[in-house]
């Protein structure tokens, strides 16, 4: 029997089961896109149907070889709020629509006023005051307030736990909602404590023994650093997944850089977020065939296509603000579109261009890196989006630096690496993941191609700040 860690990660698109050999080579990944649901300006999801796909997510991953299984772990995305009654049943689904924005914009004045809250701790517990207020008949019946992968805990193995990355990040974060209320929180633990075991019912769901050890985890952000091994100054990891975001560790907050969380005890992740990313090449298949939910041939197709247009798409510019901008600089008027656009343009330059477009929006982000925490001499590339040998160059020669290869399962073996070190006994996550890190292969820049990226760059940011100047 094979030797596995099961991790299980809940992104804003898709959830991933990956199992993971000791060593940390990837073994399977069965993964399922999510539903979203929407009515006028609300969207969310269903968090039975996470439930619902992780059974069948695992049972599918297990059955299809006979592993040993000696434990799972969690990663997730960070602000999505699950929230339970007594008996663990869902009472409010996780939206991700701005209806708490108001109840969001009280806590930060509240913050800005001298007060500790750490930014996805303020969109939960807005959340949580947006159902109070709104939702009275909810108020008494609240038990558990979730983030997204820590309602995967709880349904696991009944303990309601989250890492303090996710939640209360440096310090105890209940004084932002009255004393009555405290215990709806979850409780902060290290992404290397063992939460719990399997309870019979999980198990039964997943398809795996009862009492199974079952680690906190981690936020995605972190388990994608670690699952990359980008752990010290210098080594950064480039994600791109829904969103496609640059960051890396230092243990000191250089000034005026932008600080995401912390990862205990000592550490800070500095980064930024090109918002909607990776998500863009998802929008633009999905307009190419709405009704067509596997898309993997349609995506094989436009690579294909994109491969055989010229550098720079022919003219053609992608702005890829399709939810605002928040970094390098913070714009949420900024809207996405196309520049320069002709009637012999088709789906290859459409294609290529958003490729294009995130890169240099990448690369925006990670000069203000650079700036903060000093040069990269290591950039792993994780994410769905990585898997594109085309992005995977693209991206290399608009940076102009090599890019280390990895495989679609980074952030999941970041959580596998704290379930290593949970089950070891002594904690010690880097020398496990310095273990566990895999590269297939490392991408160089092409000299001539990157010259002409870096001409194209400046155009690109010309564009950008003239249409701020109209968004703003």
């Amino acid at each position: 029997m094979k030797k596995a860690f099961i991790s299980i990660d809940l992104g804003t698109t898709r959830l991933k089961v990956t199992a993971f050999s000791p060593i940390g080579k990837l073994l399977r990944q069965v993964h399922k896109r999510h539903s979203q649901f929407n009515d006028g300006e609300k969207s969310w999801q269903d968090a039975n149907v996470w439930w619902s796909d992780v059974g069948n997510c695992c049972s599918e991953l297990v059955h299809s070889q006979d592993y040993r299984v000696l434990g799972l772990s969690l990663s997730g995305r960070g602000g999505a709020g699950v929230f339970l009654d007594e008996k663990g049943e869902v009472l409010a689904h996780p939206w991700s629509d701005n209806r708490h924005s108001e109840q969001h914009r009280q806590l930060i004045l509240w913050r800005e006023s001298g007060h500790f809250l750490p930014n996805y701790g303020a969109h939960l517990i807005a959340k949580l005051r947006w159902l109070n207020e709104t939702h009275p008949e909810y108020a008494n019946r609240i038990r558990y307030a979730c983030y997204a992968k820590d309602f995967l805990l709880f349904r696991l193995t009944g303990k309601h736990i989250t890492d303090w990355s996710s939640g209360p990040d440096r310090e105890y974060w209940d004084h932002a909602i009255p004393k009555d209320e405290r215990s709806k929180l979850p409780k902060p633990g290290l992404p290397w404590d063992l939460a719990g075991t399997l309870t019979r019912a999980a198990a039964k769901h997943l398809g795996l023994p009862a009492g199974t050890p079952v680690a906190v985890g981690a936020h995605d952000g972190v388990c994608a650093n670690v699952g990359a091994s980008a752990l010290e100054t210098g080594e950064f990891a480039i994600t791109l997944g829904t969103h496609a975001v640059t960051r890396t560790i230092t243990n000191e907050i250089p000034e005026g850089a932008y600080r995401f969380y912390g990862l205990p005890k000592n550490r800070h992740v500095i980064g930024g977020n090109a918002l909607m990313g990776g998500r863009s090449i998802d929008w633009l298949l999905d307009l190419i065939s709405p009704s067509q939910d596997d898309k993997t041939a349609l995506y094989n197709n436009m690579e294909k296509h994109a491969q055989a247009v010229p550098i720079a798409s022919q003219g053609l510019v992608f702005m890829p603000f399709l939810s605002g901008q928040v970094a390098p600089k913070k714009r949420p008027r900024a809207s996405g579109g196309f520049h320069g656009i002709r009637t012999f343009h088709g789906q290859g330059q459409l294609y290529r261009s958003i490729l294009e477009g995130v890169a240099y929006s990448i690369k925006d982000i990670f000069l203000q890196i650079e700036d903060w925490c000093g040069p990269a001499h290591y950039i792993c590339l994780t994410g769905g989006g990585s898997s594109s040998v085309l992005w995977q160059q693209i991206l290399a020669n608009i940076l102009n630096r090599p890019l280390e290869i990895s495989d679609a399962g980074v952030e999941g073996r970041g959580a596998a690496v704290f379930l290593s070190a949970a089950l070891s006994g002594h904690g010690n996550f880097v020398d496990v993941a310095r273990k566990m890190r895999q590269i297939s292969h490392t991408v160089l820049p092409k000299p001539d191609d990157s010259e002409v990226y870096d001409r194209e760059y400046k155009r690109w940011k010309t564009i950008s700040e003239q249409m701020a100047e109209m968004n703003d």
